[in-house]
């Protein structure tokens, strides 16, 4: 098995002009995009898809009719499907977005013309820890059928089978990554694809940040 790690800031270089966008992986039938935030967005919204936005770089505004959130370096808000919404910063900015690349109407017609009442939730990932001993995973939210995770500290996580297509993302510091028998490293802004039923276990060092996205 070979496996793919992208670096983000590398790969975001060639964002050029405000609110372009590129898909960095895939994870099921999500993409993993990254965009730059530069300026005003015009307001819209998705009746077929949530979308998670996770702020890599700067500082961005999301405002939405479910009201509005800041974020920063490592926060993050989902904004459900038929929520009015739009993002500006005044300063260029780098944004995770995850949401349905393919199949978007999946869920037999369960779109959302009108938004339901609600709030709008923004999660800092830093300030999340892990109350397991030794180290778990911590759920911190949720995007269509799939949890978003995150572990924190520092510690070892023993080999499991996954269920599903695993995307890891080390947001701060280092973390060692055995993938069957393979054993890589992975740094700050770096992202990976783990495949199916492959055997996973997680060593975080330095107090380390590692999101995960899966079914």
């Amino acid at each position: 098995m070979r496996l793919r790690k992208v670096e983000i800031h590398a790969a975001s270089a060639r964002l050029t002009r405000p609110f372009t966008m590129m898909d960095l992986a895939y994870v099921g039938d999500m993409a993993v995009s990254i965009y730059l935030c530069h300026g005003v967005l015009a307001w819209h919204k998705h009746i077929d898809h949530d979308e998670l936005f996770l702020v890599h770089e700067g500082i961005i505004r999301l405002e939405s009719e479910w009201g509005s959130v800041t974020l920063q370096p490592d926060e993050m808000a989902v904004v459900p499907k038929g929520v009015v919404h739009r993002s500006s910063s005044a300063l260029p900015s780098l944004v995770l977005l995850i949401s349905p690349r393919f199949a978007v109407d999946r869920k037999n017609g369960q779109r959302r013309l009108v938004a339901l009442d609600g709030e709008l939730h923004k999660v800092s990932l830093p300030r999340v820890r892990s109350q397991r001993d030794p180290l778990g995973w911590t759920d911190v939210g949720t995007i269509e059928d799939f949890t978003v995770a995150v572990a924190a500290g520092q510690g070892r996580l023993a080999p499991q089978p996954t269920s599903s297509q695993t995307l890891l993302i080390a947001l701060r510091g280092r973390a060692g990554l055995q993938v069957d028998q393979e054993w890589l490293e992975l740094g700050t802004g770096e992202l990976i694809v783990i495949p199916r039923d492959a055997w996973m276990g997680l060593t975080v060092w330095e107090e380390a940040l590692v999101l995960r996205v899966a079914r």
